[in-house]
């Protein structure tokens, strides 16, 4: 939990299963290579279904500007080995506060925030360009350009204009860069941590992605500091919230293709650290199925492989929403607050359970569902959470999974069959990650000057997920220093399940295998038989480069011949 002040006196490939048959019997698995029936007794010939949808679920809270960095340091391996232009590959990206499109949330995000009215910002006050600030278009008066105050105060939508109803739509200005949000003291991390968004505040120094993709680290630039969008520069957008390897009619499937596609997904990935607090990755996964799916925007595809990776350095938060909306509802709702360890890691500062302080019984920000927290304990490191969760208020991670089958399942006509998905969790997996993760967190508090809070936590609930899904889910660590191991291991499961195929039954002894690439030119390849194996029903092959240099209009074919005549 990214707490996020409410006031201003303390803001805030290749398994695919294929199925090789002979004859009308073909049993056919989900997301193969699809079997063209052919009238021959001993040879089957299949497409190469190369069809791939990857959806990553990045944590946009206010500690995630290391990780996702990191994110786009190994990306570039991982993207020349595995995303080739010959496959039919799609990734999009979405936030772990996506659930904010759901119309619960819509009277929170209008709310006024406590103490706004007349607030004078000192950013905006001392800039030498204020005379030039130009207002949102949604709020033309907001800000008094001669002072810096606004005298009308702020909503909580004014901080983070994108959230709202179109928040889980998979559109050019949402989910193609970093999510744009107000550059001031009331976004404290905003401000003044990694991120500094005063660098890119102003229009007339850094317009465009070009800074994100490529920072000028001789000047000092970073990608930490350069990927970041606020009102007044909203300029790092890829213009693609759907990114596909397949490049468009009379575009060359060359470098330059391949570069472009990466430079995408780099902007895209680089959500930033603006967003809430309340960390819910799968509640926002089933916002973008409930909303996104059924329309133009729509994402996922009869028949491909699915994967959903989520990286985060906190557990899932994913809270059932109350069917009768309580008075002052919003994403902080649901919480208790550890009031013994905010105080023994702040040094009983009023601002825990003063008057209107962070932590108390009543009337403060936190406590409402309790001033306690169960210590956890992870490798023998024990640890309490400043601000936990009414575990009794939380979606079933069963129930969550119960949901994305059933989508899959009917997005591909087949009630019974197989959702044909895997989960990549990246998050913390043991004691030592969240130690480590906290301890940098706790200097980005004592930068930014705000209240030490214990918040980094195993990823229970994504791990869980996987577990239930099963299929070649991962379990992956976020504390890893380098990504590249972490991503290879995402490639390495696309190659598996692209990569076996199922015969409709098993060769016998007097047969050997004739297996051959067939080309859309009409050329073959005979692929001998050191480059896959056999057992029982199962054919697969061996070798991950050769998996990859299939393209999506090669065809398969598979030939038992007779090593004695009948």
């Amino acid at each position: 939990m990214k707490y996020k002040p409410t006031s201003l006196g303390a803001l805030f490939f290749i398994t695919p299963a294929l199925t090789l048959s002979l004859s009308a019997c073909t049993g056919q698995l989900p997301g193969s290579f699809k079997f063209l029936q052919v009238t021959q007794t001993f040879q089957s010939s299949q497409e190469v279904n190369t069809k791939i949808d990857l959806l990553w679920v990045v944590d946009n809270s206010s500690s995630m500007d290391v990780h996702q960095q990191k994110l786009r340091a190994g990306f570039q391996g991982f993207m020349t080995k595995y995303l080739q232009p010959t496959w039919d590959i799609r990734v999009a990206v979405i936030t772990t506060d996506t659930y904010l499109a759901h119309p619960a949330f819509s009277t929170y995000l209008s709310t006024q925030i406590p103490g706004s009215i007349g607030y004078v910002s000192t950013y905006l006050s001392g800039l030498s360009w204020l005379n030039t600030f130009l207002n949102p278009s949604w709020a033309p008066t907001l800000v008094n350009t001669s002072t810096g105050t606004f005298t009308q105060g702020l909503t909580y939508g004014d901080l983070n204009p994108l959230w709202g109803s179109q928040y889980s739509l998979l559109k050019a200005g949402i989910h193609d860069g970093p999510i744009t949000a107000f550059c001031l003291e009331l976004m404290p991390y905003f401000l003044k941590g990694f991120t500094q968004c005063g660098l890119r505040d102003n229009p007339s120094i850094f317009i465009g992605s070009n800074p994100c993709v490529n920072p000028n680290t001789g000047a000092g630039e970073s990608s930490l500091s350069q990927c970041v969008n606020t009102i007044e520069n909203d300029t790092v957008r890829s213009g693609q919230a759907i990114i596909s390897t397949i490049p468009p009619s009379g575009t060359p499937a060359d470098a330059n293709w391949a570069n472009q596609v990466q430079s995408n997904f780099l902007i895209n990935a680089s959500v930033g650290s603006s967003g809430a607090g309340s960390e819910r990755g799968l509640s926002s996964v089933l916002q973008l199925l409930s909303d996104n799916e059924s329309t133009p925007t729509a994402f996922f595809r009869p028949d491909s492989l699915r994967g959903l990776i989520f990286l985060s350095d906190e557990d899932d938060q994913s809270l059932e929403i109350p069917n009768q909306i309580p008075t002052g509802f919003s994403p902080e709702w649901g919480y208790a607050c550890d009031q013994a360890s905010l105080n023994a890691n702040n040094g009983n500062s009023p601002m825990i359970s003063g008057n209107g302080g962070f932590c108390c019984a009543s009337g403060c920000r936190f406590g409402s569902e309790g001033i306690s927290c169960p210590t956890k304990t992870a490798d023998s490191i024990s640890y309490t959470l400043g601000v936990c969760v009414n575990s009794s208020l939380l979606i079933p991670v069963a129930d969550v999974k119960s949901q994305i089958d059933t989508f899959f399942k009917t997005l591909d006509h087949s009630p019974t069959g197989d959702p044909n998905y895997f989960i990549a969790s990246i998050v913390p997996t043991t004691g030592t990650s969240v130690q480590t993760i906290q301890t940098s967190r706790n200097a980005i508090d004592n930068t930014v000057g705000t209240i030490k809070v214990i918040e980094a936590d195993v990823g229970t609930r994504y791990l869980q997920l996987g577990q239930l899904v099963g299929g070649g889910s991962l379990a992956l660590d976020i504390g890893n220093t380098d990504y590249s191991p972490v991503l290879n291991a995402i490639g390495q499961e696309i190659i598996q399940k692209k990569s076996t195929f199922t015969l409709a039954r098993a060769p016998t002894s007097t047969e050997q295998m004739l297996v051959q690439i067939i080309h859309q030119n009409g050329s073959t390849l005979f692929v001998p038989s050191s480059q896959y194996t056999i057992s029982s029903k199962n054919l697969t092959f061996t070798d991950p480069n050769f998996v990859l240099s299939l393209a999506a209009t090669d065809r398969v074919s598979i030939n038992y011949q007779p090593k004695t005549a009948y």
